[in-house]
């Protein structure tokens, strides 16, 4: 039987992936000019208009402005890169939907209502570990009386402008693509092999994508492992649930915007290495808690022919 033909005009027909939608492969001009073009917005915005906001991107200041500091830098940015990336370069010359990559609005309540119950396990996980340590229970600066707009701007950065743009891009739109390039490329692997070359590719890339926000920072090449390791995490998620509002969850959770309490430790924050501990714990364990639970129904159901 001759490999299968991946071709631009019709999704892969033996897709592999049980929980997201297939997807057409992209012609390759498309895909590295959605790359480049996304490098280069990322550069703009990081060079020119958070230095130089009033010169290079005045709306970043007018919605400031309007809005007391709670629009900020990064949900107008990230705002941004979503209206000029996905429209253009996915929709339009890549021919894909919303669903393609992962925006499937069916999914958004129940990846709230689980990315809540990370947040609030996460408070209850830093309460006991300040109590265990003997430490006290404070609200964090961040949300004083003077500071609580920039607190809320944090947020919102993070889950309407940040995490969207990169989890669409880098885990709805990219990893799938580097997916089917890997089958078109190696059609007589077998398709765990695959999927590793798309997770290399994939968030390898994305991890590179951080380099120009890591030059500065004295742990450069230590930040970007780990953002290596993030992204591999929020496409575990994505891939385990096919849920991407989840992923964008985990993703602003990680990234610990104004934490709701002080940290007790000294390091990048408490909240976000809970939930980044927690989300490995659930992934190891749902695997092994839906077989159990597809054994348990079985049994009742040969116990109840008896």
């Amino acid at each position: 039987m001759p490999p299968a033909n991946h071709s631009l005009a019709q999704p892969a027909t033996d897709w592999p992936l049980a929980h997201i939608p297939a997807q057409r492969r992209v012609a390759p001009w498309v895909l590295l000019l959605t790359l480049a073009i996304e490098q280069l917005l990322v550069a703009y915005f990081h060079f020119l208009a958070y230095p130089n906001p009033r010169t290079w991107f005045p709306p970043m200041v007018w919605l400031s402005s309007a809005t007391g500091g709670i629009v900020d830098g990064t949900l107008v940015a990230g705002v941004t890169l979503q209206l000029v990336l996905f429209p253009i370069f996915l929709f339009w010359l890549g021919r894909l939907r919303p669903k393609d990559v992962g925006v499937d609005l069916t999914r958004l309540w129940p990846a709230v209502k689980l990315t809540l119950l990370f947040w609030i396990t996460s408070q209850i996980l830093h309460l006991v570990i300040c109590l265990s340590l003997g430490k006290s229970i404070e609200i964090h600066p961040a949300w004083g009386p003077e500071n609580w707009r920039f607190a809320v701007s944090d947020w919102l950065g993070q889950l309407f402008g940040n995490c969207p743009f990169e989890e669409i891009l880098f885990r709805g739109f990219l990893l799938p693509q580097c997916l089917l390039l890997a089958m078109h490329w190696l059609p007589e692997s077998k398709r765990w092999k695959h999927l590793v070359i798309a997770l290399l590719l994939s968030q390898g890339y994305f991890a590179l994508g951080h380099v120009i926000f890591n030059l500065h920072q004295p742990q450069g090449q230590v930040l970007l492992i780990a953002q290596f390791v993030f992204g591999l995490l929020f496409s575990a998620v994505y891939l385990r649930t096919g849920n991407l509002f989840l992923a964008i969850g985990v993703h602003a959770l990680i990234n610990n915007p104004a934490p709701l309490l002080s940290d007790p430790l000294p390091g990048p924050g408490v909240t976000g290495a809970i939930v980044f501990v927690g989300c490995l714990l659930w992934l190891c364990i749902s695997p092994w808690w839906g077989r159990s639970q597809q054994i348990l129904v079985q049994y009742r159901g040969d116990s109840q022919t008896i």
